[in-house]
């Protein structure tokens, strides 16, 4: 059946008592926004009104959020009722329209259900163009006349929403006086597109919207070739002076936040919150608000919140936007403010309308998405700023260059040679091997938030359910993608064969491998057991299922692409992947990018590598190691102690010996004296000498300091490099308060959401997309400050920074505004590290800081002490966004009284915090930027430590089981071993040693040293 929406309405008699295989249904729009018809499609596909009806309550109790105990049976019930009803054999539904972004019914939910799909759309995302940006040396409409009189026939011409369709009749005219031959289109017109299509036309003229019939409502890949901007696309807001409507005061304040100053930072976002929850605003409860600040009348109820909320917004409107501060924005910001005696303008660059109108240009064909052209007339230097910031944060790969006829006309040779190729394959004048025809792959990555934020980089994904599996459908242009989710390792060593899972045969060592399964009650994880070895449930979910869902996918792909995490641990989840799929498809590449972006994707799809086998014998003798090591003193630990929860490993026994060592130093007092001087000076001693005569005299005021200046200099203060896994750790711990785990947590979030690169690493490396990234946000915010560093090391992996040039409140504000969507939701926690991230990479590539240090000698009776104070700042550098140093006042040298006296007694050596305890790690080589967090949560787990403000300590368990470990087994678990091994895995990546080696001699002294201890 093929048929329309309205067909449907009108004529569903004729169908009724039919039932179709395939139902193609045009004007998606129309078709989702009718439940009627979603019905009428559903019962045509062989279900009776009832199965529906049941469906529609099972939906309804699923999002109940406390159902009652009969809700519940209710469910299973009607679940268990309709498993014979889910997923018909051989019936195809599709449902086609130009946008699909209409409102949508709930009842949407009954394709989900029955067919296990839900419906998404593809962005203009998908294209393949190049834009040429000419500065006009003479008027608008004359450029435009000598581009059509270069590049001749099948061109669309758009005019800015700020022009209107007046201009666009106006340039139409124009053209046609210069005997061009051109229509202003306004509606859909047969006729006319047949002129145009048949060449009578060389252009059709509109305006470049979204919602523009011109823009949205043709698709002509052989005939139109390319796309004339006639200004830069851009939208104006009007806000008069003495607004009174919520929705546009929200409009204007979101748009100027991100360019405010601090000190309006927390106001601004409490007025919008209030704003928001006022919007949509009924026009008679605006008319009322208008008359009682016209009045100074009051009112009551949710009308006295609204006018509450306009009283505020139009306060701080007034209050913000001074001249230098409009002068600010204007230089600054991607929207512009005009400001008039009564009015305020907001010019807004309409990135989607460029997308949509340009995109009439590059369009979807059997052979891939064909080449499109577009030029851009600037009319509005700071309107282009505007669109190529935003665009460039959307579409990140968007080819943007300086227009020259010599490059547009290898572009338009390009362009032509599509076209004849289009017109080849209608007329069937091809052979099917000489077009390289779209296929389709199949990219597995680890997590859900990754899989959906690749999948969204080309439009709204297609979402279907392929056994427990759900997975994501989108165009790239290249290739149809099936993005699934592995959700981390499928296998794990087993328990039952071998030594704790190995096999030993004629010398060689063969690991055996099982399922992981997950309790679905308690979160458990294990591998040989059909109940939870933790709570006894039998609900167990088994990861042979997700397996079977790829293995189906792979029979449909042409291709699989392996996108785990770039590191040893992804290497081998991919590996695991690769030989189970191997016999149902063996057309399979692994894709290594350390930031979930489009370009990264891009390159990565351009340049597939194989698995890096050394990677996978490294992780796999890790694994090995920790379970030989692991089981083995495990045992003994429960064993000596009567209790199966305790655990113990190579690494984490020396992280708590540490964490024991630093509890013992810390008991060792010591005296510390601060004194603060009548200049405010404030010295602080150690072990101060005399100290009973230094209390005495302070008391009766007799106690004064001599301060001497030993210098007075220029130093340079370098910014810190970017993170690393270990420092961001301690940052996060210190300024932020966060724990490891939170931490990483955290961070794997801002990751699989494309925002920062791959956060398990050790160098400090920077790219040239890094640097690229640095300078575009230097030069437009801290001009003259930008300085590359590189900061080089070892090894494939990047630093972690930011992979958009956009700050933390930039970031609010375009998530805020929607111009970007992102699959997993940040609250403030994600926010501020992505911040602390930001700040201290932009400012790794800033100038340095000049500032002026004073050398002061401190002298207190017999007591002297030097210190160093900075009491200048001569040139900010990258202070300015990183203020780590802050300048004091200067001292003069003299004597001084002191005023205050205050004696602590505190421990010599501090007791750790997480932030320490993983530089520590890090300074003596134990554990790896993918451990760092697990290491230490392993031990809260264990019971073995706590946390008191802060500082971590050992329990008396942890004690005893790490003096037992240490006095018995201390060469199996000692720091130098552990940091041996260490360097032995980082071999065995690089190709340097064999990994049967290695477990051939970890196997050899586990087993002497084991059986000595019998």
């Amino acid at each position: 059946l093929i048929t329309t929406d309205r067909f449907l309405y009108g004529r569903f008699d004729i169908l009724k008592n039919n039932s179709f295989n395939f139902i193609f249904v045009d004007d998606v729009d129309s078709f989702l926004k009718s439940p009627r018809n979603i019905d009428k499609v559903v019962m045509l596909m062989g279900y009776e009104p009832e199965i529906i009806d049941k469906v529609m309550r099972i939906i309804e109790l699923r999002r109940k959020r406390r159902p009652t105990e009969g809700e519940l049976d209710e469910l299973d019930m009607l679940e268990e009722s309709m498993l014979d009803y889910k997923e018909p054999a051989e019936r195809v539904l599709v449902v086609s329209g130009a946008t699909l972004r209409g409102t949508r019914t709930k009842r949407l939910q009954l394709f989900r259900y029955l067919f296990g799909f839900q419906p998404g759309y593809s962005f203009e995302f998908v294209r393949n163009i190049t834009n040429f940006v000419i500065k006009p040396s003479r008027r608008i409409e004359e450029e435009v006349y000598s581009l059509l009189k270069k590049y001749g026939a099948g061109c669309l011409i758009f005019v800015p929403q700020t022009e209107g369709t007046d201009y666009a009749l106006k340039l139409s005219e124009y053209l046609n006086e210069k005997e061009i031959p051109v229509h202003a289109y306004s509606r859909m017109n047969p006729k006319m597109l047949g002129k145009f299509i048949g060449g009578e036309y060389l252009a059709l003229v509109g305006v470049a919207s979204n919602r523009s019939p011109l823009a949205r409502g043709i698709d002509l890949p052989e005939n139109i070739r390319y796309v004339i901007f006639a200004g830069v696309p851009r939208r104006e807001i009007r806000i008069s002076r003495d607004e009174y409507n919520p929705a546009k005061l929200l409009t204007l304040l979101r748009n100027i936040s991100p360019l405010i100053e601090d000190q309006y930072s927390a106001e601004l976002q409490r007025v919008m919150a209030m704003l928001s929850k006022t919007v949509p605003t009924h026009a008679e409860i605006i008319e009322k608000v208008r008359e009682a600040i016209t009045n100074g009348t009051e009112l009551s109820g949710f009308e006295a919140f609204v006018l509450q909320a306009v009283k505020e917004a139009r306060r701080l409107v007034t209050e913000i936007l001074t001249e230098d501060r409009i002068k600010m924005l204007s230089e600054r910001a991607d929207v512009y403010i005009k400001v008039l005696e009564s009015e305020y303008r907001l010019i807004v660059p309409d990135v989607d309308g460029f997308i949509q109108a340009s995109g009439r240009s590059s369009r979807l064909f059997a052979g891939g998405i064909s080449r499109g052209v577009s030029f851009i007339i600037v009319d509005d230097e700071k309107a282009l700023h505007g669109l190529l910031k935003r665009l460039k944060l959307l579409y990140e790969d968007e080819s943007i260059i300086e227009y020259s006829e010599e490059a547009a006309r290898r572009e338009f040779e390009w362009v032509d040679e599509d076209r004849r190729k289009i017109i080849s394959i209608r007329k069937g004048e091809f052979r099917a091997e000489e077009v390289d025809v779209i296929r389709s792959a199949l990219v597995i990555v680890e997590s859900p938030t990754k899989a959906r934020t690749i999948a969204t980089f080309f439009g709204r994904p297609v979402r279907r359910r392929v056994g427990s599996l759900t997975v994501y459908e989108s165009l790239s242009g290249e290739m149809v993608l099936t993005v699934a989710a592995c959700q981390g390792h499928l296998f794990d060593l087993t328990t039952i064969h071998g030594f704790h899972g190995v096999d030993v045969r004629d010398k060689v060592f063969v690991p055996k491998y099982t399922w992981v399964k997950r309790c679905t009650s308690c979160g458990e994880q294990f591998t040989d057991y059909d109940r939870c070895p933790e709570c006894g449930s039998g609900d167990i979910f088994s990861k042979e299922e997700i397996m079977d869902a790829l293995k189906q996918l792979a029979l449909e792909a042409n291709r699989i692409l392996i996108a785990t995490d770039p590191d040893a641990e992804g290497e081998k989840i991919g590996y695991d992947i690769y030989c189970n799929l191997y016999p149902y498809n063996r057309n399979i590449d692994r894709l290594v990018f350390h930031e979930v972006t489009r370009k990264a994707l891009r390159k990565s799809l351009s340049l597939p590598e194989k698995m890096r086998i050394s990677l996978v014998e490294s992780q796999t003798v890790r694994r090995i190691e920790d379970r030989w090591l692991g089981f083995e003193l495990s045992r003994k630990l429960w064993e000596r102690f009567g209790r199966k929860t305790l655990s113990a490993g190579r690494v984490q026994t020396p992280v708590l010996g540490w964490i024991i060592e630093r509890m013992e130093e810390a008991k060792k007092k010591q005296t510390v004296a601060t004194f603060w001087l009548e200049n405010e000076l404030r010295i602080e001693l150690v072990e101060p000498k005399d100290l009973e005569n230094l209390r005495e005299r302070a008391d009766s005021n007799e106690l004064s300091a001599e301060v001497e200046e030993l210098s007075l200099r220029k130093d340079t203060v370098h910014p810190p490099p970017p993170y690393t896994t270990d420092s961001l750790l301690r940052d996060a711990a210190t300024i932020l308060r966060m724990g490891t785990a939170d931490t990483m947590r955290i961070a794997q979030t801002l990751f699989e959401s494309g925002l920062i690169t791959y956060h398990r690493t050790d160098a400090t490396t920077v790219s040239s997309t890094g640097l690229s990234i640095a300078q575009q946000y230097i030069e437009e915010n801290y001009p003259g400050m930008f300085k590359p560093r590189q900061y080089k090391s070892e090894g494939a992996h990047e630093c972690i920074r930011p992979t958009r040039p956009i700050s933390r409140r930039q970031l609010e504000f375009y998530l805020r505004s929607g111009v970007m969507r992102l699959p997993a939701k940040l609250g403030d926690r994600e926010l501020r590290l992505y911040d602390l991230i930001f700040n201290r990479f932009i400012a790794s590539q800033m100038a340095e800081a000049l500032v002026t240090v004073q050398e002061l000698k401190v002298k207190l009776n017999s007591n002297t002490t030097s210190l160093e104070r900075v009491v200048g700042i001569e040139a900010p550098g990258f202070l300015k966004i990183l203020p780590i140093v802050k300048a004091q006042e200067k001292v003069s040298p003299g004597r001084y009284r002191v005023v205050r006296i205050e004696v602590r007694r505190v421990p010599s050596k501090w007791l750790f915090s997480e932030g320490e305890l993983v530089s520590t790690m890090k300074q003596k080589g134990i554990g790896r930027p993918s451990t760092y967090s697990r290491i230490i949560e392993l031990l809260y787990q264990r019971g073995y430590i706590f946390q008191n403000n802060g500082r971590i300590l050992s329990t008396r368990l942890g004690r005893a089981v790490y003096e037992y470990l240490s006095s018995r087994y201390g060469d199996l678990v000692s720091e130098e071993l552990t940091k041996k091994l260490e360097e032995t895995m980082d071999k065995i990546e690089n190709n340097e040693i064999n990994y049967q080696d290695v477990l051939r001699q970890l196997y050899n002294d586990l087993s002497k040293l084991m059986s000595e201890k019998h």
